[in-house]
């Protein structure tokens, strides 16, 4: 080579390094874990350091190379999903690289490379474990949940798709006849849900004892069919159901009353439920100066089955005229009620009769007295 053709040479590199020197300068990926050992199923996440070692701004498409079928992954910086990464020289930014392992995979080493157009390779290796299966997971926080029979036993459970591709699951219960199961998702009722891989749906389950169930605790398995199945069992205590009747003695509706005077009717209280009734109070809604006294006012237990006996003294307003009245009575507590419409036809007193009739005998005596003074004249 002449010097002169050496000399254009060295010109020729110099221009090179100047004209081009992001070229020269890779960036750079470094993770402190390169290797991981993970089960089937699970998410393998590296944190991934770029360093940029040049003094200018690089810009350099990232991807991850030879991944395995049915694998997939996810790079993100911060909350956003990247696949191209741009550094300022001398600087470096951090990456989370996530593998997601299939549930089914076999054991053994697998290796990917996280790959940059301006960059180089790095080589990460995912070890599993043990051999897997295709996998879902139905599973709730509360599965245990206690209530009276009219109640409806609402639990919030979750179903999780392990599998590497999307699966549709038939939603299922085992219920005795009688038993109410509803399952809803968003909202809606459904009788089955689509999951994509690796991603979980929210699921409401509504459950409803039968009429007349006896208190007790009660086992309802409920399932999700796919690919693969899950089951979740749920306890739901029932403390009973609470019901009350309320009525007379003799089952009749309708009483006589004397306007001034208490009138007194036997009430039946039942507990037609299957648990203990604390706490029953009687009211009526009361006709203006008409008196309702209870005996006793208040019971304080009644067991379920039982029954128990309360008078009521009905006293009509003394200016009440003859005639039917309605009169609403009202049984309660804190679990449930009973209401009664009683017809009472009101007679008014003898005295007043007797009053009455005097009146008008001494309004004839009076006229009498009249025309036999005056009627001469």
């Amino acid at each position: 080579m002449t010097i002169r053709n050496l000399f254009l040479a060295t010109i020729v590199g110099i221009c090179v390094i100047f004209i081009n020197p992001v070229n020269a300068q890779q960036l750079q990926f470094y993770t402190t874990f390169p290797k991981q050992v993970v089960s089937p199923g699970e998410i393998v996440t590296y944190n991934v350091e770029v360093l940029n070692n040049s003094n200018q701004i690089i810009t350099s498409g990232i991807q991850l190379l030879n991944l395995p079928d049915n694998w997939s992954s996810e790079i993100r910086s911060g909350n956003f999903v990247a696949d191209e990464i741009s550094i300022i020289g001398k600087e470096r930014k951090s990456i989370e690289l996530k593998v997601f392992v299939p549930q089914d995979v076999k054991k053994g080493q697998y290796t990917v490379r996280l790959n940059g157009s301006k960059a180089n390779s790095l080589p990460l290796t995912i070890e599993v474990g043990k051999n897997g299966t295709a996998n879902a997971t139905f599973s709730s926080s509360q599965t245990n949940m206690q209530g009276a029979a009219t109640s409806t036993f609402t639990f919030n459970a979750s179903l999780y798709n392990a599998s590497a591709q999307q699966v549709v699951y038939a939603l299922q219960g085992k219920v005795q006849p009688g038993w109410g199961l509803v399952f809803k998702a968003e909202g809606k009722e459904v009788s089955s849900v689509n999951i994509d891989a690796y991603q979980k749906k929210d699921i409401t389950i509504e459950i409803t004892p039968p009429e007349g169930i006896a208190k007790g605790t009660y086992k309802i398995p409920v399932q999700a069919v796919g690919a693969a199945s899950s089951e979740l069992t749920f306890d739901v205590v029932v403390t009973g159901s609470y019901k009350l009747q309320l009525t007379t003695s003799n089952a009749k509706l309708n009483t006589d009353a004397t306007s001034g005077v208490f009138n007194t009717v036997e009430l039946i209280l039942k507990n037609t439920g299957s648990s203990d009734l604390h706490g029953i109070n009687l009211s009526v809604d009361n006709l203006s100066d008409w008196e309702v006294i209870f005996e006793p006012t208040r019971i304080n237990t009644l067991k379920a089955g039982e029954v128990a006996k309360v008078n009521a003294k009905i006293k009509p307003s003394s200016k009440a005229v003859a005639g039917d009245y309605m009169l609403n009575i009202q049984a309660k507590n804190n679990d449930t009620s009973s209401k009664m419409e009683m017809r009472v036809t009101v007679e008014t007193s003898i005295l007043r009769g007797w009053i009455g009739m005097l009146l008008i005998v001494a309004a004839v005596g009076l006229i009498y007295y009249l025309i036999k003074r005056y009627g001469r004249r």
